[in-house]
């Protein structure tokens, strides 16, 4: 409200409070429902909006299906060739940890003499060679 349209009382009557009316609703309120208006295109717009949707959704699928079809051999080619590698890199590491032996065996100062006789053949001069036969019998 505007100040200037209001008008300016010094009476006391309305600086004085009027009693308090309390409202008693005598029919109780119904939840708002708005009208319908009738359509009768609503229900056939429903069932044309969902055909659709399923329609799509069964060309996705298709699609989706004839994909992973194209897939699946491809898939197991990768697969018949990731064991290959992993059989070979499992020969390699074999292969490797018997050369690292051998390589830490050959260079260890302790075993320089034997080494030296397994390789030349020939032993300590009071050594003797034993070769074994077979018994007649």
């Amino acid at each position: 409200m505007n100040a200037a349209k209001r008008p300016i009382s010094s009476s006391s009557q309305s600086l004085q409070s009027k009693p308090l009316q309390i409202a008693h609703p005598t029919k109780p309120r119904r939840s708002y429902q708005p009208r319908r208006v009738p359509f009768s295109g609503v229900r056939r717009a429903i069932a044309f909006e969902s055909s659709v949707k399923l329609t799509v959704n069964l060309l996705l699928t298709v699609i989706a299906s004839t994909t992973i079809a194209k897939l699946v051999p491809y898939y197991q080619a990768q697969q018949e060739r990731l064991g290959t590698l992993q059989h070979s890199v499992a020969q390699e590491k074999e292969k490797n940890a018997e050369l690292r032996e051998q390589f830490d065996r050959n260079f260890d100062p302790a075993q320089t003499a034997q080494i030296m006789q397994e390789q030349s053949g020939m032993g300590y001069p009071n050594q003797k060679k034993v070769i074994w036969t077979k018994p007649l019998d």
